[in-house]
């Protein structure tokens, strides 16, 4: 188990870990960009809490190898929407990036 932590420590810090930090200080329009911050982070750092509380418990009420493959179903699921949802940001102007979203 401890090389699956370490591998899922690894894999989040260079993928999800940074790159959301990023993208919910690009994705809000300039007049909500510290609303829509606060909320972003607010609501990871409190799914990261939870996920912090209940995973002793996942991990006594089920195979680690279970938790293990949910979680990585779940980093799957989500790879599918960015690459199918996200804008792609690198370049673009923040202009751009609002009349992408159809944000006036």
């Amino acid at each position: 188990m401890p090389a699956c932590i370490f591998a899922f420590i690894a894999a989040h810090a260079i993928g999800q870990g940074a790159v959301i930090w990023v993208f919910i200080s690009e994705i809000f329009p300039n007049q909500h960009r510290a609303t829509g911050q606060a909320l972003g982070s607010f609501t990871h750092w409190i799914f990261a809490a939870l996920l912090a509380t209940f995973f002793p418990a996942m991990i006594a009420a089920f195979p680690p190898g279970v938790v293990f493959a949910f979680f990585a179903g779940m980093m799957v699921l989500q790879l599918v929407w960015v690459a199918t949802m996200v804008p792609e940001t690198k370049g673009v102007p923040l202009e751009q990036i609002e009349q992408t979203l159809g944000v006036r």
